[in-house]
């Protein structure tokens, strides 16, 4: 087998800079960017999960807007689209660079997940979705699941997945070929101080509801999205399709968004901690001008090497 493709991984949390990043850093060397978004795959979602197209200009970018608002998505799906786009970008000679704030995805792919093909019962995982999140616990530890995953940051939808999975027969499945086989990876976080992001986070979501979130919303649930398909994408989509139903009003709406985004924020990055404890390298990025020159004296280097140990490590945020 002959020498591993490099390939660029930027992750961090929501109003971090990160597609700035990736795009500015695209220019300098050639990249082609891959989301790493669970909802950017899906059209005509394009406010609420911050495609931000308009900074990509000419840089190519891969896994945004490749299905109908509506359709499932699962890790599975972006673990056989990723590697494809990385297999087709490599054969052009282009740099991959990997950037989302699905840091679970991510983690698919560096570990080269397994998963069970197996049916759905969408009604049993429904009822377990109502579950209190220390019913679906306890449930997890019973199963013998616990030590498999960092639960600690998941949706109930994903623990009751995972139950859900454990009681029907599965045959593992994995999508070929590997990427630890094919690939070399340095992952990147973007390090920002904590008042800066929750600034960010606030300044950035208003700055949504002015570019037509709202309507954006109610032209997804014209167009045939549930409002229990929207509960499912989360945060904009959740509670401005309840603001919608007439559950609350907009300032109440807002004020709530604005705390489930944050508390979203925190959930990223302390997964990005586990991924330091599971062994993954990640590097923080502080100056934008230092990372470019890392990135190109890597790039430029015959062979692969492990990075260095980072100096940083992923803050908290609450």
């Amino acid at each position: 087998m002959g020498p591993k493709a490099k390939v660029i991984i930027i992750l961090g949390p929501t109003a971090s800079g990160k597609t700035s990043l990736a795009v500015q850093l695209a220019r300098k060397i050639g990249g082609e960017i891959i989301s790493a978004d669970s909802r950017q795959v899906f059209k005509k979602m394009d406010i609420g999960s911050g495609k931000d197209l308009s900074e990509y200009e000419s840089v190519p970018y891969h896994l945004i807007d490749i299905r109908p608002a509506g359709d499932d998505y699962s890790v599975l799906d972006f673990q056989r689209d990723a590697l494809s786009a990385l297999s087709d970008i490599v054969s052009r000679k282009a740099v991959p660079i990997i950037c989302g704030g699905t840091a679970h995805y991510v983690k698919a792919l560096l570990d080269d997940y397994r998963f069970p093909a197996q049916k759905t019962d969408r009604a049993k995982t429904q009822a377990l979705e109502l579950l209190p999140r220390e019913t679906l616990y306890n449930r997890i530890k019973s199963l013998g699941l616990w030590e498999n995953h960092h639960w600690e940051t998941d949706s109930r939808r994903r623990m009751a997945r995972a139950i859900e999975k454990q009681t029907l027969r599965s045959l593992e499945i994995h999508p070929e070929p590997s990427f630890r086989d094919l690939y070399t990876p340095r992952i990147f976080f973007t390090q920002i101080e904590r008042e800066t992001l929750l600034l960010r986070v606030e300044h950035r979501l208003k700055q949504r509801f002015q570019s037509g979130l709202i309507e954006e919303v109610e032209s997804l649930r014209a167009g045939g999205v549930s409002h229990d398909r929207l509960e499912r994408y989360g945060l904009e989509y959740r509670w401005i399709s309840r603001y919608l139903n007439g559950d609350m009003n907009f300032e109440e709406m807002f004020q709530k968004l604005l705390i489930e985004i944050r508390r979203y924020a925190k959930r990223q990055m302390t997964f990005l901690r586990h991924l330091q404890k599971k062994g993954h390298r990640l590097e923080p990025v502080t100056e934008p001008s230092i990372f470019f020159k890392r990135v190109v004296s890597w790039l430029s280097e015959p062979f692969s090497i492990s990075p260095c140990s980072p100096k940083g490590e992923p803050g908290e945020y609450s």
